[in-house]
């Protein structure tokens, strides 16, 4: 993890990419694909001094109502994309045919120094928590059937927690707290089914919202969801 500021009122923070790589040999299937979606455990989470908190939530997985929401590109539904992510093999083929697909998702979170609220630049921010969790599906598709089998299932999860010193000067404030190193993606030895509501809108992006949660007073939504 690495820390960037971009200017007096973002503090960007970059991790590593968390990648997935599969090289499959098929016989009948007609495509690969990856489909990712967003089980969350808690968002990303940043404190400002006494003042009260801000994060960005998705507020059906927080209240319980869904299972995990589409982490989808926003235009190939229910894929994660639609370039290395999906490979089409048509059919029928006299041999089996050795077919490759891979994902790269990569994590630039960026979060204000200031009061989300406010009108002032004032830096106030101390602590930056995120704990999330990730699901891909590699599925194999039948294009005339729209019959799915998952070939496999893969899990991740990305922690991090940076302390914040607000009153040092810009690129010496933030500080990586707890582990170095995230854990890597593992393949499930029993596949997992895929949840029907991650597999159309909304997706992640566009589900989520800014939370401003005061240390008193009633929480605001700062940016809805589109």
């Amino acid at each position: 993890t690495s820390f960037v500021d971009p200017g007096s009122t973002l503090l960007r923070s970059s991790h590593p990419p968390s990648p997935s790589l599969f090289t499959y040999l098929v016989c009948p299937l007609d495509v690969l694909r990856h489909c990712r979606s967003l089980p969350l455990l808690s968002f990303l989470t940043a404190r400002l001094l006494s003042f009260g908190r801000s994060s960005w939530e998705l507020p059906e997985l927080r209240e319980g109502r869904v299972k995990a929401i589409s982490d989808s590109d926003g235009v190939s539904y229910p894929w994660y994309g639609n370039t290395t992510e999906t490979v089409t093999l048509s059919g029928p083929t006299s041999k089996p045919s050795r077919l490759t697909v891979s994902m790269n998702d990569n994590f630039y979170p960026s979060v204000t120094w200031a009061v989300p609220i406010s009108n002032s630049n004032m830096p106030m921010l101390t602590h930056i928590t995120r704990d999330q969790s990730f699901i891909t599906w590699l599925v194999a598709l039948n294009a005339d059937t729209k019959e799915r089998i998952v070939l496999q299932t893969v899990r991740w999860r990305m922690r991090v927690d940076i302390e914040v010193d607000p009153s040092m000067p810009l690129c010496s404030r933030a500080k990586l707290m707890g582990r170095p190193h995230q854990e890597q993606p593992h393949i499930l030895s029993n596949n997992e089914p895929m949840p029907p509501n991650a597999l159309g809108r909304p997706n992640a992006n566009d589900a989520q919202v800014l939370m401003w949660r005061p240390r008193r007073g009633q929480p605001l939504v700062v940016i809805p969801p589109k």
